[in-house]
């Protein structure tokens, strides 16, 4: 360690690279004895040693793949991927808490990078952390590439070659080795990259040497600032002095994610849903005082009954708008209680909460009468009770929706949602009835005239509607029609089916 220290003091980054990413991320096992490739939009990003053996090469098309080597193909899981990324984060965490993810833009390569100089100390110097590191990975079965080096994007660089980590490596000696390597590494400037070996550059020592006899300003000026900021992160340098960099760009600090997760043990199990309301109430109140102080909100919230045996069940509870209190997830708990029976004797009753979120801000009416905030709870508690009790479906609300045939001028959204209510000049003029039937319904036409629950008399109209040309053309003529009982209705004549039907009722 304390040779380390004398020779080189900056900072430290150690690169994790995960070339089997997305075999790792589906859990494939990576030495099945057949070709497996794994595809996105029909190209291979990656593929077994057995179809490499046979061909198969990444950014092959699907189908030449497997001809070549009749392998089995699963489609690419990016979002499978970015959960195993967090959650690798979250358990080097105990490491260091200088922590970034890296994934490239153009070729299926991610990993992390990790700041260490600050916890060498604490390990026994760099190369206890790696092997600390190596035997981590290893456990968790997941493919590890390892670049050490002074910048991130050195290390990353550097973990595509195999070099023996002895802890007393200096800048001079990463910047020779990255002096070695192909400038193919440059995966995220394709452009960039084909220019320079037009130019005859084929390492990065011959980007070195031409930054030192000329400047970074002409590549900046050819290539990009992008791409100039991306050289001097790699060697280390101030793009503006061309020498090491004065001030360094402050590492972002690694911010675990938070989430709440509590549970009671009973002193005797527990068989009835009403000695069950206590314990909730308290779990509850704790879940509210956590996101009290952290200023969250949350949509959801999971309960976990659990016996002696190791048997569970699980529970969740939802409610359209993001709750910090309590009373309304306790009200929805119970209510889900009720419409169950324990599935066993319950010794342990957990509550979580991982989907938290910051408090929306929203722009309050200056009301001195607090009457209208309690109803407006009212109504929110009222509805999530309802739905509860009734599903999801049976309570909505309703949206104007532009279209010229009447039973497609409506859609069902969910309550949290904002509706349309702003209607068109032509709806405002026009006499509409106050009930909408979801969809026509027949009339019949006897010799006395239309009947639909009685005689119909047409008051005032037609009104011709039209629509639905590209998919199937609707004309109808619309009337006020009045039945033998004083009832008006909405009535039209079909002129494609030459056939009568009432649409709605006026109130």
């Amino acid at each position: 360690m304390s040779q380390r220290t004398a020779s080189y003091s900056g900072r430290l980054w150690l690169a994790l690279r995960l070339p089997d990413l997305p075999a790792n991320a589906l859990a494939i096992d990576l030495y099945h004895d057949a070709p497996l490739v794994i595809i996105e939009q029909r190209y291979v990003v990656w593929a077994n040693t057995i179809a490499v053996a046979k061909g198969v090469m990444r950014g092959m098309d699907a189908s030449t793949a497997q001809l070549l080597s009749g392998c089995v193909h699963q489609e690419r899981q990016l979002s499978f991927e970015q959960s195993l990324l967090a959650e690798l984060s979250a358990q080097l965490y105990a490491f260091t808490p200088y922590i970034e993810t890296y994934t490239s833009k153009q070729v299926p390569q991610s990993g992390l990078l990790l700041e260490i100089s600050s916890c060498l100390m604490l390990f026994g110097g760099a190369r206890a952390f790696v092997e600390k590191i190596v035997q981590f990975f290893a456990a968790k079965n997941v493919t590890l590439a390892i670049g050490l080096a002074h910048s991130a994007q050195a290390a990353w660089l550097l973990s595509f070659v195999h070099y023996d980590i002895h802890g007393a490596e200096s800048k001079p000696v990463f910047v020779e080795r990255l002096q070695q390597l192909p400038i193919q590494l440059l995966h995220d400037y394709p452009a960039q990259v084909d220019a320079l070996e037009k130019t005859g550059f084929v390492t990065f020592g011959d980007i070195a040497r031409q930054i030192a006899a000329q400047s970074i300003s002409s590549i900046k000026k050819r290539f990009g600032h992008e791409f100039a900021q991306t050289l001097c992160d790699i060697f280390g340098i101030d793009q503006d002095f061309q020498q090491s960099s004065l001030f360094e760009k402050p590492v972002v600090m690694y911010k675990p994610q938070e989430f709440f997760s509590e549970e009671i043990q009973f002193e005797y199990p527990i068989n009835q849903v009403d000695q069950l309301q206590a314990p909730v109430e308290n779990l509850l109140q704790q879940l509210a005082d956590f996101l009290r102080k952290r200023q969250w909100e949350t949509h959801q919230i999971e309960w976990t009954l659990a016996d002696i045996y190791h048997s569970k069940e699980v529970m969740s509870v939802y409610a359209d708008t993001a709750q910090s209190h309590w009373q309304l997830f306790f009200d929805l708990t119970l209510i889900q209680l009720e419409n169950r029976d324990l599935p066993f004797e319950v010794d342990t009753l957990a509550l979580s909460c991982r989907n938290a979120q910051p408090i929306q801000t929203q722009s309050q009416l200056l009301a001195f009468d607090s009457r209208r905030k309690h109803n407006g709870q009212a109504f929110t508690t009222t509805a999530a009770k309802l739905k509860a009790r009734m599903g999801d479906t049976c309570i909505y609300k309703l949206s104007y929706r532009d279209s010229y045939i009447p039973e497609d001028s409506n859609q069902r959204i969910a309550l949290n949602q904002s509706s349309n209510q702003q209607l068109p000049d032509r709806h405002l003029a026009a006499l509409r009835p106050s009930w909408l039937f979801k969809s026509p319904i027949e009339i019949e036409v006897r010799q006395r005239g239309l009947y639909w629950r009685g005689y119909l008399t047409l008051l005032a109209g037609p009104e011709r509607l039209q629509g639905n040309w590209w998919k199937a053309p609707s004309a109808r003529d619309y009337f006020l029609a009045q039945r033998n009982d004083y009832v008006r209705l909405w009535v039209f004549r079909d002129l494609h089916k030459k056939q009568w039907y009432v649409q709605g009722i006026y109130g």
